[in-house]
């Protein structure tokens, strides 16, 4: 039985302007777009709307090879922007443990009732160029720095 979980058209020969699936890995490693495994290529892929066929293989045995067209250069830019923003994503991941990082760094240097949540966000932010909010503090400062809470700014 044959998988074909996005309705991908079966061509009988790959185009030009395609990538089979280890050509597509690599070229998503030399412009620093990290995926952990090739298996996932189909679903990253659809995901980011990468056109991708099926190419008839040879032979009867194994799947059938997914072949990927290249992505412009604005379009990998597009995919790094929002793999940043992402903490799901081994970049977003990467970022997460910097932002937690400098919040506690900000934290540590900022004097008694100076700093607010929304304060240390918006210099983490600034700092790392990439969205940071409150929130993130809030949870950052309860589990590591609960005991010294007071030294924050209320704001009511």
């Amino acid at each position: 039985m044959e998988s074909n979980p996005y309705n991908l058209k079966t061509l009988d020969e790959k185009p030009s302007n395609y990538l089979d699936g280890d050509e597509f890995f690599n070229l998503l490693r030399k412009k620093k777009i990290p995926l952990a495994d090739k298996d996932n290529l189909p679903r990253f892929a659809y995901g980011n709307n990468i056109q991708m066929h099926k190419v008839k293989r040879e032979g009867s045995g194994g799947a059938t090879p997914t072949i990927y067209k290249i992505p412009s250069e604005t379009k990998l830019a597009e995919i790094l922007i929002n793999m940043k923003k992402n903490n799901n994503s081994l970049i977003g991941k990467e970022i997460l443990k910097k932002k937690k990082a400098k919040i506690l760094e900000i934290f540590d240097k900022a004097k008694d009732q100076v700093e607010s949540r929304t304060s240390i966000a918006e210099k983490v932010a600034e700092s790392l160029d990439v969205p940071c909010n409150r929130k993130l503090v809030r949870k950052v400062l309860d589990e590591q720095r609960s005991s010294e809470l007071e030294k924050l700014k209320k704001i009511s």
